[in-house]
């Protein structure tokens, strides 16, 4: 049992977890459905001593009342919350392991810039097959989806605050604003009540606000960045009202600032402000083309869309990072022309200055495109040389479907070299688990991905999705799959 006498503030969470209940009575929000707004039980002192004598730590204070009164996991942002045993899982299992110290000093810090961060994560040093661990004194508390996590800070001058953070290292982490457990807790709820979305940013990503309270701050700040960080988190709310309507559409004619400028016509375009799509020509003649793709991607009609995709795939060899994904995304959105295919990406397959999310954007383009055979040359060169699982699972879907006998051996190829790794071996394991329902759990992993994409293309050799997993494993009925579907020994 946890502590007994429940203080005020503890009730107050719990009544608010109610309201958020039935405010999100059909689980909508992302993550709802796993934690459903319910909480276990308080944890004992005794149980939360024992974790912090076996990891030699002392949680921070608002988190460890949390544990104690309110409960010991379950409902919270993205996936919920980990409780004490969960999270003296995650911190144990072979993957976690290799990521977390606990009791050493954290390195990490707020709005890190690139270069400190690639300092710390050590791509470098990861390439050579090294050890990094730039999540020390980082205590994992919660599941975001795929390899994003929040965690909570156990030492250091940011002891006790939450950071949202990437166990493939994929850039540098996010420091929440609030200072406390608690506050962010409690605001997470609070905009559940208030039916704010978290889909295009994710929760405690954008500031804290209502649509007034937002349009307050920007009329008292002429700081740019600080103008766009307002702008962006706007994008939590389903509608705008037409004060703020009407208040940034002023302030979008009088603006200076090109960039700020150009975030307000993006915005305003999302709440379907009248006029904004005309802005789109403009920004085109300010040169401003990823701001453009970006408004025609996600705000532009189907008639919009309809009038942009050409000049979209004229602009796509000069567009970079969110633009040149923006861009494959409209002409995703567009597949059905006659004159959109895979072809038409042969030579965007080529460019050697994407980074691994551009990639993964490209990929997941042409996935969805007919003519996908225009561009199994590249496929074919591609899976035989990349060794970054992520992308292989990425690419392995794109060829999807494509029938084509060198490429069903380069997939066998990569099972015989994925299937054993320890990652694809623990989503085996987890596959053996049996959720509602009679549904097996899924890969986790990038190995375990890589190798559940795979076996797809096999139809899971003709098992169901454990079955197929556990003739992976067998050393000698793999071998037997290979002999009689003509594979030879890989």
């Amino acid at each position: 049992m946890g502590k007994t006498g429940q203080p005020a503030w503890a009730k107050r969470i719990l009544k608010l977890l109610e309201q958020a209940k039935a405010k999100d009575s059909d689980f909508a929000r992302f993550g709802a459905y796993r934690h459903q707004y319910k909480l276990s039980p308080p944890a004992s002192e005794e149980t939360i001593q024992e974790f912090e004598a076996r990891e030699g730590i002392r949680l921070p204070e608002e988190y460890r009342d949390f544990l104690l009164f309110v409960g010991n996991g379950g409902a919270g942002p993205y996936y919920g919350l980990y409780g004490v045993e969960t999270g003296k899982k995650e911190l144990h299992d072979s993957h976690g392991s290799r990521l977390y110290r606990v009791p050493e000093e954290p390195v990490i810090y707020p709005r890190m810039s690139d270069e400190d961060w690639d300092r710390v994560a050590d791509l470098e040093g990861r390439r050579k097959g090294e050890e990094v661990y730039p999540y020390v004194g980082v205590l994992p508390i919660g599941s975001q989806g795929c390899t994003f996590m929040t965690g909570i800070m156990l030492a250091g001058p940011y002891r006790g605050q939450v950071v949202y953070y990437d166990e493939d290292f994929c850039g540098p982490p996010f420091f929440v604003r609030e200072k406390g457990f608690l506050v962010w807790y409690e605001r997470w709820l609070r905009e559940v009540i208030a039916g704010y979305s978290d889909e295009e940013i994710g929760f405690g990503l954008n500031l804290d606000g209502n649509p007034g309270q937002l349009m307050e701050l920007y009329e008292q700040t002429e700081n740019p960045e600080e103008r766009i960080e307002i702008i962006d988190s706007c994008y939590k709310f389903e509608t705008l009202p037409g004060k703020q309507k009407t208040y940034f559409k002023k302030a979008c004619a009088q603006e200076s600032n090109m960039e700020v400028r150009m975030k307000l016509i993006k915005m305003l375009a999302r709440f379907h402000v009248p006029g904004m799509a005309k802005e789109i020509e403009k920004l085109w003649e300010y040169g401003a083309y990823a701001e453009a793709v970006s408004i025609i991607t996600y705000e532009g009609t189907w008639e919009v869309k309809e009038a942009w995709y050409e000049r979209v795939f004229g602009i796509l060899p000069r567009l970079q990072r969110q633009g040149f994904r923006d861009a494959c995304h409209t002409i995703r959105a567009v597949k059905d022309y006659p004159n959109v295919h895979g072809g038409r990406l042969r030579e965007t397959l080529d460019r050697d200055d994407l980074d691994r999310n551009d990639r993964i954007a490209l990929f997941h383009c042409i996935q969805g495109l007919k003519g996908k055979e225009e561009v199994l040359d590249y496929f074919l060169d591609y899976l035989s040389t990349e060794d970054d699982p992520t992308l292989l699972i990425y690419a392995v879907w794109c060829t999807e479907g494509v029938k084509d006998r060198q490429l069903q051996e380069l997939y066998v190829r990569l099972m015989d070299k994925y299937r054993t790794h320890e990652n694809a071996k623990f989503d085996y394991k987890g596959s053996q688990m049996v959720l509602r329902g009679g549904a097996c759990m899924g890969a986790s992993r990038p190995e375990g991905q890589l190798t559940s994409n795979l076996m797809r293309q096999f139809d899971y050799f003709g098992l169901d999705y454990r079955g197929g997993f556990k003739l992976l494993m067998d050393e000698d009925r793999w071998k037997e799959w290979k002999r009689q579907n003509g594979f030879g020994e890989s």
